[in-house]
């Protein structure tokens, strides 16, 4: 027999098979020998953590999660048949480092912090951090993370007592800071037990995207708002919370409402022993928690600004918080009776008749609301002279029998005319006295639409 002729194409797809060959055991080498968590000629391998699958922090909380997506974030990518757990979740290899721990005095703890070098989850990351600590009471811990270099919206807090006018027991008792990653440890100094503890996951600070998780010492959590809650105590299930005031019918399901309450309360075990945690910022946030048991703040704006208190027992707990923030006003004796709201009465007779249905039955309650629909053309300031014609008497027909009257108003003023042209006499103020909230430029009204 004669020697086989190689073909053309033969050769060519012979050489195609050895280069690939070459190439893939290249790659299986540099897997193998590559350092973790490191970024080496611009390929970032991250360092998954062995962790059980209640403490993976989520690294894709936004929608469409995927393999693909989940490396580009540099994150560890296990898929599992469990839909609420995270699939996607953040290796050791992000976060900050530490590089300067300063304490003025006991009670303050002062840090200077820069971001590891790691892929984006959205871009803007801020690349220097501070830390400022300090115990301003024997109850209360403070600390916030912020921009070392450019300055960020911070929610007022001028009359909150700091260390310098009340020192109080060593931070050291409390507070305990890891370097490498960042992560900061709350310990109750009594026992020393561990109450919120950062290390699990690490720190997020971009321009619009700010994230913290931390582990907390039992599932008895209550607080956050303001949400329609079916009990008093948490699902800690991989439920999220969202939390910016919107004006919703509270149907249910965990849709955010009128309130902005970041605060939460952890009784941490059957001694009674609980502390609140606090977060100052009224950017638009969410929270979420899982079965850790863990918390994670995701906030798209300001700064990272928490108090933590702590007490013996839940009302002690409540009592340390009321101190920070401010004693509730007490309200006036008829504003605790049965009020009567709802929108779209139609007209004044209507309300009227709603009115003496109650009365009829003896129904004691002390105030009637009429909404926006008694407005001109929902115009604050104004009532509509057709359907609601004897509005200013109606006050008085209410007081004769010792009830309440209140008008819903919204925060805004319309920029139109009235009916027939007439002149809107609240804007035609307003334009007077630049009463508006203002754009960036400083110079131009914000209109709604």
């Amino acid at each position: 027999m004669g020697k086989k002729q190689w073909s053309s194409l033969e050769i060519i797809l012979l050489v195609l098979f050895l280069l690939m060959t070459i190439v893939a055991i290249t790659m299986i080498v540099l897997f193998v020998t590559g350092e973790p968590g490191v970024i080496s000629d611009d390929v970032f391998v991250p360092q998954c953590p062995n962790i059980s699958l209640a403490e993976r922090v989520d690294c894709y909380p936004d929608a469409g999660a995927s393999m693909l997506g989940c490396e580009q974030r540099g994150c560890c990518w296990a898929p599992l048949d469990e839909r609420n757990v995270p699939w996607c979740f953040f290796p050791t290899s992000h976060g900050y480092t530490v590089h300067s721990v300063q304490s003025p005095n006991s009670y303050e703890l002062h840090a200077e912090m820069k971001r590891m070098a790691s892929p984006s989850l959205f871009g803007a990351d801020i690349q220097e951090l501070t830390l400022h600590a300090e115990m301003q009471t024997s109850n209360r811990l403070h600390f916030k993370i912020y921009d070392s270099k450019s300055k960020r919206f911070e929610v007022p807090h001028e009359h909150i007592r700091t260390v310098k006018s009340n020192p109080t027991s060593p931070i050291s008792d409390t507070l305990e800071i890891t370097n490498n990653p960042f992560g900061l440890t709350v310990r109750r100094k009594e026992n020393k037990k561990v109450l919120f503890d950062t290390t699990m996951a690490p720190l997020v600070f971009a321009d619009q995207y700010i994230q913290l998780s931390a582990r907390l010492p039992s599932h008895n959590i209550y607080g956050l708002g303001e949400h329609v809650h079916q009990r008093y105590l948490h699902d800690t299930n991989w439920r999220t919370w969202p939390i910016f005031t919107r004006d919703a019918f509270p149907n249910g399901g965990t849709h955010n409402l009128y309130g902005h309450y970041p605060f939460f309360l952890c009784l941490e075990d059957e001694s009674g022993k609980s502390f609140g945690v606090f977060l100052l910022n009224s950017n638009a946030m969410e929270v979420t928690l899982q079965p850790a048991p863990a918390v994670t703040y995701r906030t798209i704006g300001g700064i990272l600004d928490f108090y933590i208190v702590f007490g013996d027992t839940p009302e002690l707990v409540v009592q340390e918080f009321l101190e920070l923030i401010g004693r509730p006003v007490i309200p006036t004796y008829w504003s605790l009776g049965f009020q009567l709201s709802r929108w779209n009465y139609g007209n004044l007779s209507e309300v009227k008749a709603t009115v003496e249905r109650n009365r009829a039955v003896d129904l004691p309650y002390d105030i009637q609301y009429t909404d926006i629909d008694y407005m001109e053309d929902k115009k604050d300031f104004t009532y509509d002279k057709v359907n609601f014609q004897e509005l200013p008497q109606f006050a008085d027909y209410l007081h004769e029998k010792g009830q309440r009257y209140i008008l819903i108003l919204d925060p805004a003023i319309a920029t139109s005319k009235r009916v027939g042209g007439a002149p809107y006499e609240s804007y035609d103020r307003g334009e007077e006295k630049s009463a508006w909230v203002f754009q960036s430029d400083g110079k131009n009204p914000l209109v709604g639409e």
